[in-house]
């Protein structure tokens, strides 16, 4: 099939999202990654996805975190410039929220599929979730908002101890207050243990001035969280899927993932599609669960209907959600669904290197042999590619030439 009769795509990603078009795996039903034309659309002009040979159109877009109108102008703007009505792919909440609150015009500019813009209210922020939850009698652990439990005594009236405080929605809290007050890592949740820590955390959220909830801690590691991954049609039928497990985080239980494996887990995949249709979700879906460590009960922790850094594994393992959504979209022959090869790891080796140094370690969670040993095998990663090299050879110059700046800045000062 030529590449010009195909419908182009403008991925708003990053490398996770490019390599699933890379053409890294054999043509199925007529359609390969190499034939589909696509754009990179970022908000960072240096950005090193830019820099990948796979990347042959980029575009620079405004932040849809801080200017989500200038970013739909942009994003039209970048679909004109395609000749077509391309599909487009978002991979943030804040690009998520951009495309839905601002639907009615990109549709008529592009392909998507989303659910109603009210359930993606819902699912991105996680008080709302918890009430939609609570009504639809889905398996999530007992929580309440902060506008619902302002003290501790109301708190430990519905949640029990120990408990995560974790923000409405992830945009900003990651430079709140709250998280400067526990060393700056890049935290989705505070954790109490006791009564006097509850008080802390309670104080630090509300002084930070961040919506919140309080949700009861699932017993169990990093290691006890699995999601699930798939693509719905506009019938809100499922047309392929996977499930993966996290291994580490960094921070550690409350960080982002830097280790993640693709697992079977019929569980998973039965409940997955039994919250999904709860739901009434359509495009593609991504459900965190976390097994508890002593009873084995499962939990739902939050649901996101936006493309992820999974979506890469997914496509290396077999089961190619991006392109199903491409082709769905396009009109064209769907790919084979064919069982997900499960065992393949995804690494962003900088950030996991540092989980281990600065946590895993130093808590004994892992020994260094067991972690040298969980690299054999396998992989595909975060930045590095064997056949695309470019891309982490510009994120160190990049790095490098930050510190020499910040050095620079430091020796000029009195």
């Amino acid at each position: 099939m030529p590449e010009e009769s195909l419908v182009p795509a403008v991925l708003c990603g990053d490398l996770n999202m490019v390599r699933c078009f890379s053409g890294n795996a054999p043509a199925e039903a007529g359609l390969s990654q190499r034939q589909i034309p696509f754009v990179v659309a970022s908000t960072r002009a240096g950005d090193p996805t830019f820099g990948s040979r796979h990347v042959e159109q980029t575009a620079v877009i405004s932040d849809p975190a801080t200017n989500p109108d200038q970013t739909t102008e942009d994003l039209r703007i970048v679909a004109e410039r395609t000749g077509g009505r391309p599909v487009l792919f978002y991979g943030t909440d804040s690009m998520l929220l951009c495309v839905s609150r601002h639907r009615e015009m990109l549709a008529q500019h592009y392909r998507f599929l989303m659910p109603p813009a009210e359930r993606i209210e819902d699912l991105v922020d996680k008080a709302r979730f918890a009430k939609l939850a609570r009504r639809l009698g889905l398996p999530v652990p007992a929580t309440v908002t902060s506008e619902e439990a302002k003290t501790r005594e109301k708190v430990l009236s519905r949640v029990s101890l120990p408990c995560a405080l974790k923000p409405v929605n992830h945009t900003s809290f990651r430079k709140s207050a709250a998280v400067r007050e526990e060393g700056g890592l890049p935290r989705k949740a505070l954790f109490a243990r006791t009564p006097e820590e509850l008080d802390k955390r309670l104080e630090q959220m509300q002084r930070s001035g961040t919506a919140f909830v309080v949700q009861r801690y699932v017993r169990g590691g990093d290691d006890h969280i699995t999601s699930f991954h798939a693509w719905m049609n506009a019938r809100g039928e499922p047309v392929a899927h996977h499930v993966g497990k996290k291994i580490r985080t960094y921070p550690a239980g409350s960080g982002e993932s830097t280790f993640i494996e693709i697992v079977e887990d019929d569980e998973v995949t039965r409940v997955g599609l039994e919250v999904v249709r709860a739901l009434g979700l359509v495009g593609v879906v991504k459900l965190d669960f976390k097994r508890d460590a002593e009873t084995g009960e499962l939990f739902l922790l939050e649901a996101n209907p936006r493309f992820n850094l999974w979506n890469r594994l997914g496509a290396a393992s077999g089961v190619n959600l991006p392109l199903f959504a491409y082709a769905e979209l396009a009109g064209l022959p769907l790919p084979s669904a064919g069982p997900v090869r499960p065992g393949l790891r995804w690494a962003s080796v900088e950030e996991d290197l540092r989980a281990f140094l600065l946590d895993y370690g130093p808590s004994g969670a892992i020994s260094l042999r067991d972690f040298v040993a969980s690299y054999r095998g396998r992989k595909v990663f975060d930045v590095f590619a064997w056949d695309d090299p470019w891309p982490l050879v510009l994120t160190l110059a990049k790095r490098v030439g930050q510190r020499a700046l910040r050095g620079v800045g430091k020796a000029g000062r009195p």
